[in-house]
């Protein structure tokens, strides 16, 4: 039987590579195949306490480096709609209120 939480990790790294290349297609597939090997570990059975840290180190830094994308791309689009003479765009803040986007 192959270890399916080896299988989870090694997922993940495969999905933070794909997150530092940027490459749309090549991120969704990383995050497929990790979804695919979640599933199959939540039904191996018990995992050792330091591999769970490892998947939490890995997980957090995806979503670090997921941030980091999604900062440039609101960079990039505030740069498109300031060049294009739009104002900020209207948005629904967390209190349900509406705001300018930043």
């Amino acid at each position: 039987m192959t270890d399916a939480f080896g299988a989870l990790l090694a997922a993940m790294r495969d999905e933070l590579a794909a997150l530092d290349t940027g490459d749309a297609a090549g991120i969704e597939r990383a995050t497929a195949a990790k979804l695919a090997a979640l599933t199959t570990a939540r039904s191996a059975g018990a995992i050792a306490v330091d591999r769970l840290h490892e998947a939490r180190a890995l997980n957090a830094l995806a979503a670090t480096r997921t941030n980091m994308l999604l900062a440039g791309v609101d960079r990039r689009l505030a740069a498109l709609t300031a060049a294009a003479g739009r104002g900020a765009a209207i948005c629904y803040g967390r209190d349900g209120r509406t705001s300018a986007a930043r």
